[in-house]
């Protein structure tokens, strides 16, 4: 149940804490549960085989979403259409090279990690095109990224 306190407030989910932490925190367990699964079925079938099968996979999702009023929302319909599109070819180009890492003999303790530290674009990104700032101590989570990165790859 999501709850409300206040009108500044960000969601909550049972009066506990932040809505977004709860769906991030389902996020992790979900998608560390799909990178050990991903190497079990890389073992089995190819990476292009994957995709389809992974794309098939989110139809169920689709049809949960399609009765909900809120589909048709947003400010620029054509736009946000097209940046979803877009960030569909992305990911799905991104799961096939990471299907393709598991098949190449990289083992998931590892490829799924080194693969999640993907935000790391997204912030220099955000630097780059958004012009935002990173305050010391998300400079020092990159840095620790990027050796997490150099640890990983020995």
């Amino acid at each position: 149940m999501l709850m409300v306190s206040g009108p500044e407030a960000p969601p909550r989910l049972k009066g506990r804490f932040p809505a977004w932490l709860g769906f991030s925190l389902l996020r992790i367990l979900l998608w560390g549960v799909w990178g050990a699964i991903s190497k079990v079925v890389s073992d089995e079938i190819n990476p292009y085989t994957n995709q389809v099968l992974f794309t098939l996979g989110l139809i169920p999702l689709v049809l949960l979403v399609l009765p909900s009023r809120r589909l048709a929302g947003g400010v620029n319909r054509r736009r946000g259409v097209f940046y979803a599109f877009i960030t569909g070819i992305l990911g799905g180009t991104g799961n096939i090279a990471f299907f393709k890492s598991l098949t190449a003999g990289g083992q998931a303790a590892i490829v799924v990690p080194l693969t999640a530290t993907s935000p790391l674009v997204t912030v220099l990104m955000a630097l780059v095109l958004l012009r935002e700032r990173l305050r010391t101590n998300q400079k020092m989570g990159l840095a620790l990224a990027l050796a997490a990165i150099y640890l990983l790859s020995l």
